[in-house]
């Protein structure tokens, strides 16, 4: 099955060999068993999503060049396409995550070092690669305005805006300005949303549609406690990003069996499959349909209409996306 990718964080979608490898060179114990998975792997539920995201920075901290993302961002595309069969996919980062720690990368040079890599992958496999520019909410509206400049400046190397980090104690109404002039200048938007297990959160949600013009939403199961915001989302075809095996790592889900993906996609929600952070969270696309078979019985046509609807809504041009989707029926590899 051709599939389609639109949420996975390029810089937590290391290769797990690539991982080890930057880890040893930074001076971590990769050979003692256990304690590099303790530092850098999430494979069991940590309880809250804030936990999960301090973990992330032990990953950050051993990414110390524009060069060794470039490598990063070819290794996660050929990965998508070798061990899932990806024709379609998303990558978002967020340049500040990396910069705000590594003083000696520099924001252009990181760009073009992961369409590099990006390119390199695109001329090898048959899959069609889009970037997204990420906000964090823990920085200030004065630095993440400065972000949305750069991602509008690169308007031919991002293809959508992103706003991501700790939605519980980070209201979004403040970005809303910023998302507006992303939308204004041609971006496409999507939110972190909804995605903690907190009654209320799904509030998030409603802000992101109607104050920041998202065209979908990252996560967004929380939905799921609101009926009313359940049947919008599905009255107006707004998509939202799942990633299984994530929510449940992140305690956004108690388990897969009660994860409300089969109830949203009952409701006439355009639901999609993603892995979020495949690397650090020991994942892959064809794992996480793998989880929804066995654990809620999802039915091929399932995933078939999933990938159908994640096709439509990916911010990737359309003729880009539409050129490997057909040229590659005869050689399916899952």
């Amino acid at each position: 099955m051709q599939k389609v990718e639109l949420h996975c964080h390029l810089e937590l979608a290391l290769r797990m060999s690539t991982l080890r490898e930057l880890a040893a060179n930074q001076g971590h114990d990769v050979q003692t068993e256990g304690v590099f998975e303790s530092e850098f792997l999430i494979q069991k539920p940590m309880g809250e999503l804030r936990d999960v995201l301090h973990k992330f920075l032990n990953t950050r901290d051993v990414i110390v060049s524009e060069a060794w993302m470039e490598r990063i961002a070819f290794e996660v595309c050929e990965d998508m396409y070798l061990e899932s069969n990806v024709r379609i996919l998303e990558l978002r980062y967020a340049p500040s995550f990396l910069l705000d720690h590594h003083t000696s990368m520099k924001a252009d040079r990181l760009q073009e070092a992961i369409q590099r890599g990006v390119s390199k992958a695109e001329a090898l496999y048959p899959i069609a690669v889009g970037l997204i520019c990420i906000l964090q909410r823990t920085n200030s509206i004065e630095e993440n305005a400065r972000w949305v400049d750069f991602a509008l400046n690169h308007r031919n190397g991002f293809v959508a805006l992103d706003l991501a980090d700790n939605e519980v104690d980070f209201d979004p109404e403040p970005f809303i300005p910023l998302f507006m002039r992303a939308k204004k200048g041609g971006l496409g938007i999507t939110v972190h949303a909804g995605e903690p297990l907190i009654p209320g959160i799904s509030k998030n949600i409603i802000t992101a549609i109607d104050g920041m013009g998202a065209d979908r939403i990252g996560h967004g199961l929380q939905a799921i406690e609101n009926p009313e915001l359940v049947e919008m989302l599905a009255h107006k075809g707004i998509p939202l990003e799942l990633c299984p095996t994530s929510n449940w790592l992140t305690g956004a889900t108690p388990s897969i069996e009660t994860h409300p993906f089969r109830q949203l996609h009952a409701a006439g929600v355009q639901v999609t499959i993603n892995t979020d952070d495949p690397g650090i969270m020991c994942t892959n696309l064809l794992r996480e349909y793998h989880l929804l078979a066995f654990h809620q019985n999802i039915p091929v046509s399932v995933f078939e209409q999933c990938n159908a609807w994640a096709f439509e809504a990916s911010f990737i041009d359309e003729a880009k996306r539409r050129s490997v989707w057909q040229t590659n029926t005869q050689c399916q590899q899952s």
